[in-house]
């Protein structure tokens, strides 16, 4: 249970924040170069060793939003190099409080469930702590988790209404690449796996958008570095929207 001083302690730190950084503002001193937005698509990440409980959803849902290096490679957790940014960010333990008095709660529900267990919210809120704990801090937002997740559902759902693929059919990765950028002006990296028990198949797992840093914004979409990861080795690979 929430006790009323939590959420009034929250509400204090929102308003005395609530002058500083806005969405597509950048911190100067954090390290990262962009981010990496990973959107899953739920039956084929239950179709693996993830033992997915409850209704699985039939559009894509977040997997992250992740502050990137240069090189591609995701910035180091707080907790493992606190260089990585000057802020001071909001602790993961405050994240229920916060997420409840923002009303993000259902939202997140619909758009970041953890498909362990899509009608579990305790289920959901560890998902959403460790994505908060690994890239949330030293992203741009790290002491304003709300506008980080609202960032992130923003992101998810104006993809969904933007882009869509038929169920069953098998695509090459160029296509997807192809109608991915038609859709929202960025090339992405389409991140395949071999389906359990396909003799080989490939299934589309993640896609995953760039945007620049400052601006995880649909108007700051950016190409990413590679168009394919997982296990497709070519733009030409097959692979099917399970």
């Amino acid at each position: 249970e929430i006790s009323c001083g939590a959420v009034e302690a929250v509400r204090v730190q929102e308003r005395r924040l609530s002058s500083g950084r806005i969405l597509g503002s950048t911190d100067p001193n954090t390290t990262f170069a962009f981010y990496k937005f990973s959107l899953q698509w739920p039956p084929a990440s239950c179709d693996s060793s993830l033992k997915c409980v409850g209704d699985i959803p039939a559009e894509f849902t977040i997997h992250g939003l992740w502050p990137q290096l240069s090189n591609d490679k995701g910035v180091p957790a707080y907790a493992k190099n606190k260089s990585c940014t000057t802020l001071t960010p909001t602790r993961a333990d405050q994240l229920p409080v916060i997420l409840q008095t923002g009303n993000l709660v259902q939202q997140l529900m619909q758009a970041w469930p953890d498909l362990k267990n899509t009608s579990s919210l305790k289920t959901s809120q560890t998902f959403w702590s460790n994505e908060w704990t690994k890239h949330g801090m030293c992203s741009d937002y790290g002491d304003k988790p709300l506008d980080y997740f609202k960032a992130a559902i923003n992101l998810r759902n104006n993809f969904v209404q933007a882009f869509k693929l038929e169920r069953g059919v098998s695509y090459k990765v160029e296509e997807i690449v192809k109608k991915v950028k038609a859709a929202v002006n960025g090339t992405p990296e389409i991140t395949c796996r071999t389906k359990k028990g396909g003799m080989g198949a490939k299934i589309l797992l993640e896609l995953r958008l760039c945007y620049k840093k400052g601006n995880p914004t649909p108007q700051g979409i950016q190409d990413c570095k590679v168009s394919y990861s997982g296990v497709c080795k070519s733009t030409l690979d097959e692979l099917t929207l399970l």
